[in-house]
C-alpha cells in the first residue's frame, strides 16, 4: 500500500511540475528559481528521450503543417546530443546548480557545473529568453 501511494505522490507532483506550461510562462524575474525547474524538467527530458516532453517547450506554432517534421527532427537531434554528452562523462553528478547573476533582465540563466569524479567535468545549463512581445519566458532550445 505504501508503494501505491508513494508512486501515487509522485506521479501527482511530476504531473503538477509539468502542467506549468514550459514556454510562455511566467516568472517574477530572471532570477526566479522556476528557471531552474524549467531546466530540470527540459535536461531530464532529453536524457530520457522524451521527445513528447521536449515539444511543449517550442511554441504550438511550429508543429502546424509541413514544418512540423522538420522541426520534430532538430529536437530529436538534441536529444542524441544531449545523450551522447552524458554517455561520454560515464556516471557524472551535478557539482553546482545556479542562477547566474551576469545577464540582461530579458534573460536567464541556469548554470550548472558536473563530474564524473574522475577526470571528465563539464559546464551545462539552460538559457531562457523573455518573448519579445513579454508573452512569457521560453527556452533557447539546442
Amino acid at each position: 500500500m505504501k508503494k501505491f501511494l508513494m508512486g501515487g505522490c509522485l506521479l501527482a507532483i511530476c504531473s503538477s511540475a509539468q502542467a506549468i506550461p514550459n514556454v510562455g510562462f511566467t516568472a517574477k524575474d530572471n532570477q526566479d528559481p522556476i528557471f531552474i525547474e524549467k531546466c530540470d524538467i527540459y535536461q531530464n527530458a532529453q536524457k530520457d528521450n522524451d521527445i513528447e516532453l521536449l515539444k511543449t517547450f517550442v511554441e504550438k506554432k511550429w508543429f502546424e503543417g509541413d514544418k512540423a517534421a522538420k522541426v520534430e527532427a532538430m529536437i530529436v537531434k538534441w536529444a542524441k546530443r544531449r545523450q551522447k554528452k552524458l554517455d561520454k562523462a560515464g556516471g557524472y553528478i551535478v557539482t553546482e546548480k545556479r542562477m547566474s547573476t551576469k545577464t540582461q533582465p530579458d534573460v536567464s540563466q541556469v548554470v550548472l557545473r558536473w563530474s564524473n569524479g574522475k577526470k571528465f567535468s563539464a559546464s551545462d545549463g539552460c538559457v531562457f529568453i523573455m518573448d519579445v512581445n513579454q508573452n512569457g519566458w521560453r527556452i533557447r532550445m539546442r
